[in-house]
């Protein structure tokens, strides 16, 4: 059957609203987090830590006991209701169809990828997840965060980014303009397990079978350029559950809403999970007893910045926490365990917390 010109109703412009809200308060919010902290909420982060938890019991440096319980978060509800993560949270991939979305309106004209060179394309994602555990197995650290776009993208301020990540973020930028959201299809390693995954996720997106009359407003919906009227079930791994052709689908056709609703409710409770992870971390300021009360050490402390909380000297610090004269004193605490991965922040607390036990061992 033709297709017929559709414009989207008023539900389905305000159920883009409610998904653009919770994907921007996701964004805000990771902007605001201190880049050691952001460390510990990244699902990816608690992937690449697994490998060394499983081998050794250890963390990898600036990861922590968060990154497993969000990346079980996101896979258990992953498996009920395919990748609402990409979906929903993801700043990245949020910025990606931003930008592209701006480029529609404004007119640029949208790249057609070949389906066999998409199908070509998508295996690149599985090959960079390999190829992250493989050396991150090797190093025992972030070795991605140096091509990290996502990492790029909420701290491209600090001054900290490598050159590379921002390299990779801005190309990405770039391409959004001409396609949609090509990192998460070809390049994102979490994308990857999660598209993986989604394909046997419990909930699956349908389309009305026999009352489908070709309309094109789901496929008109769909923020990554699939058509769910294709098939009777969206199999493909690029779908991220954003529910929008479900909402797109006429009244009279729609056998209901569920897909929308459920990645909502998910969405809504990752969001929570990602702003209490911090405070499940013990990660946050640690207030020294006596005459410095009010004075606080927190991860995002830099060495020479200790002698005016602690009122100790900087010789007497470096060799509290067992460090060479010579160390660079514009680290920030969470950081020394990128040079000496036995000192961890918690390891790094306790010394500044009680040295008069350290005198006592000693």
């Amino acid at each position: 059957m033709m297709r017929t010109s559709s414009s989207p109703s008023r539900k389905t412009k305000g159920a883009k609203r409610i998904r653009t809200v919770v994907q921007a308060t996701l964004f805000l919010g990771a902007l605001t987090i201190p880049v050691g902290i952001f460390h510990m909420i990244c699902p990816m982060g608690g992937i690449a830590t697994l490998t060394r938890l499983f081998s050794q019991g250890l963390f990898i440096p600036k990861t922590g006991i968060a990154n497993i319980l969000l990346l079980a978060g996101v896979l258990l509800t992953t498996i009920v209701a395919g990748p609402v993560f990409c979906g929903w949270l993801c700043p990245l991939g949020s910025i990606q169809e931003w930008v592209n979305a701006l480029a529609r309106k404004i007119k640029i004209p949208q790249a057609k990828v070949n389906k066999s060179l998409d199908r070509v394309l998508k295996i690149t994602k599985y090959l960079v997840l390999a190829l992250i555990v493989y050396m991150t197995a090797k190093s025992f650290n972030l070795v991605f965060i140096k091509a990290d776009p996502y990492y790029a993208l909420m701290h491209f301020y600090t001054g900290e980014v490598a050159p590379l990540a921002l390299i990779i973020l801005f190309t990405t930028l770039i391409a959004s303009l001409f396609i949609q959201r090509p990192w998460c299809r070809w390049l994102c390693p979490l994308g990857a397990v999660l598209s993986f995954i989604g394909k046997f996720s419990i909930l699956k997106i349908k389309r009305p079978s026999e009352a489908c009359i070709a309309c094109g407003a789901c496929s008109k919906a769909c923020p990554v350029g699939l058509d769910p009227s294709e098939k009777e079930t969206v199999v493909a791994s690029s779908c991220i559950r954003c529910g929008l052709c479900e909402g797109a689908c006429p009244p009279k056709l729609r056998k209901s809403r569920h897909t929308y609703t459920i990645s909502l409710i998910i969405a809504l409770v990752l969001t929570s999970l990602f702003f209490l992870a911090p405070l499940l971390t013990r990660q946050g300021p640690s207030h020294l007893d006596g005459t410095i009360q009010q004075a606080t050490i927190s991860m995002q402390t830099r060495l020479n910045e200790l002698q005016a909380i602690t009122g100790k000297g900087t010789s007497e610090i470096l060799t509290l926490l067992e460090l060479p004269d010579d160390y660079d004193l514009a680290t920030r605490l969470v950081d020394i365990e990128d040079d000496y991965e036995e000192k961890s922040w918690m390891w790094i607390e306790g010394r500044l917390k009680n040295p008069q036990e350290l005198l006592l061992e000693d």
